[in-house]
């Protein structure tokens, strides 16, 4: 669940960050200033959504593949 939350934000923040760019291809387009700002909106939340269902998916199918294979297993050393 923690890859879902992680995942999430990160395409949130990535939506956020090219919102300005999606609203200016909107404004060219000649939608107006209300549907622009919505579909803006309809933007950042789908990629919110779409990364937390993306992160769910990747981190159950790597838990099932992990039992069957055994994971991933990392060595550490003190020096």
């Amino acid at each position: 669940m923690s890859l879902a939350k992680v995942l999430s934000l990160m395409y949130l923040c990535f939506a956020i960050v090219f919102s300005p760019l999606i609203l200016f291809m909107v404004s060219m387009d000649g939608i107006g200033l209300t549907e622009g700002v919505f579909v803006t909106v309809f933007f950042i939340v789908f990629y919110g959504i779409a990364g937390a269902v993306a992160g769910f998916l990747i981190g159950t199918i790597y838990n099932i593949v992990a039992k069957q294979v055994g994971g991933i297993e990392i060595d550490t050393e003190t020096v």
